[in-house]
């Protein structure tokens, strides 16, 4: 394999850059992105390679955000049937007796 070139991608509204690492292998191209494995490819050209590595990653950030927005609905649900209310009170009480302080 020859020498591993990095690419750098700023995703709007993610505030985080990631890279995705591609080398020459043989006739073709190999890719991934090292803070997320599940994002790779082996494809002809560099050009089809950074598509593609694009194009997946464009899955995992959608994946993500949806679970985000499914763990956003499930905390609502919670603080609407009060299941969240016996922490809010245990911090309070603890805040109250001084086993904490305000930051």
């Amino acid at each position: 394999m020859d020498k591993q070139i990095a690419y750098g991608t700023q995703e709007k509204g993610i505030g985080e850059t990631y890279t995705f690492c591609i080398q020459k292998n043989g006739q073709g191209w190999v890719g991934w992105i090292q803070k997320h494995p599940e994002v790779n490819a082996e494809k002809g050209t560099r050009e089809e390679l950074l598509r593609t590595l694009a194009i997946e990653f464009g899955k995992v950030l959608k994946a993500y955000e949806k679970q985000a927005e499914m763990w956003d609905k499930q905390f609502e649900d919670d603080v609407k049937t009060g299941k969240l209310d016996r922490f809010a009170e245990e911090a309070l009480a603890d805040f109250k007796t001084g086993r904490c302080k305000e930051i």
